[in-house]
Parts: C-alpha cells; sequence; structure tokens
C-alpha cells in the first residue's frame, strides 16, 4: 500500500501525491492559462499529515506552493 503524504486539487481535481517532488512535477503540466481562466481559489495542496493547507498561486507565470 502507497502512503501518501499530500492531496493537490487543481481546479477541482485531486490527485494523491506521496512526497513535495510528486507535487512539483504535477504543477509543471498544467497550463499556466487555466490559472486566470478559472478560479484560483480551487487550486490548493493539502498536507495528509497535519491537515495544513497551502494555496497554490502563479507565480512568475508558472505554479508555486504558497508558504512552503
Amino acid at each position: 500500500m502507497e502512503n501518501f503524504a499530500y492531496k493537490l486539487i487543481m481546479f477541482g481535481f485531486s490527485a494523491l501525491c506521496e512526497d513535495l517532488e510528486e507535487v512539483k512535477r504535477r504543477l509543471s503540466i498544467y497550463p499556466t492559462g487555466r490559472y486566470n481562466l478559472e478560479n484560483g481559489d480551487e487550486c490548493f495542496l493539502v498536507d495528509l499529515n497535519t491537515r495544513e493547507i497551502y494555496p497554490i498561486i502563479l507565480k512568475d507565470n508558472r505554479f508555486v506552493i504558497d508558504g512552503i
């Protein structure tokens, strides 16, 4: 059984991730233009161990995790 540390939510879709490297790889495949077309508030990362929620923001034309 896999151990997932994070849940990435992007534009209403979710993905379970084992570590931050996997999260960053997934963030790199989303088209940045979608952030302006859809609701950016629907982009966030949940730490499954602490239940902390971190917004995903668009910075310098790439997605970054705000607060990590």
